[in-house]
């Protein structure tokens, strides 16, 4: 009956719930609220002329993956579909920590990009897309300044 009292105070110093009750926090603007947890990790970098975003999708089909790509962004969204715990009679859970849900992400380029030049592939549960950098023209013009008086 103790322990039952105890039972908030015993959770908030347990660290994986404190872990999971800070990345639930953050992650709440960018997820379904029902499906905490679930996102997607990114690494943006620049390569040769090109602009490189990775962005891990683990259990997500490519065809689950709607990707848009702009001049100054790119933005994804994907869907990871649960699947049915009910249906199965042979199975009695003890714990179930996948995620599901839906993420969106808006990741800004650094540079400005050429849209046209965008190529994606998808390999391991990691959607790699490149994009080159629009060329900066080097073409300029001295203008000389002529006083007034």
């Amino acid at each position: 009956m103790a322990r039952e009292r105890f039972y908030p105070m015993m959770r908030m110093m347990d660290p994986e719930s404190i872990i999971d009750s800070f990345t639930r926090g953050f992650a709440s603007p960018f997820f379904d609220d029902n499906f905490s947890g679930f996102g997607t990790k990114v690494d943006l970098y620049r390569k040769d002329g090109k602009i490189f975003v990775e962005a891990e999708l683990p259990g997500i089909a490519p065809e689950n993956v709607d990707l848009h790509v702009y001049s100054d962004r790119l933005t994804l969204s994907a869907e990871k579909k649960s699947e049915s715990k009910e249906g199965d009679p042979d199975k009695s859970y003890f714990r179930s920590e996948r995620s599901y849900g839906k993420v969106e992400r808006v990741i800004s380029f650094p540079v400005e990009a050429d849209p046209e030049s965008a190529k994606a592939a998808f390999r391991n549960g990691v959607l790699t897309v490149e994009v080159a950098e629009k060329s900066q023209d080097k073409a300029h013009k001295k203008v000389s300044i002529t006083a007034e008086a």
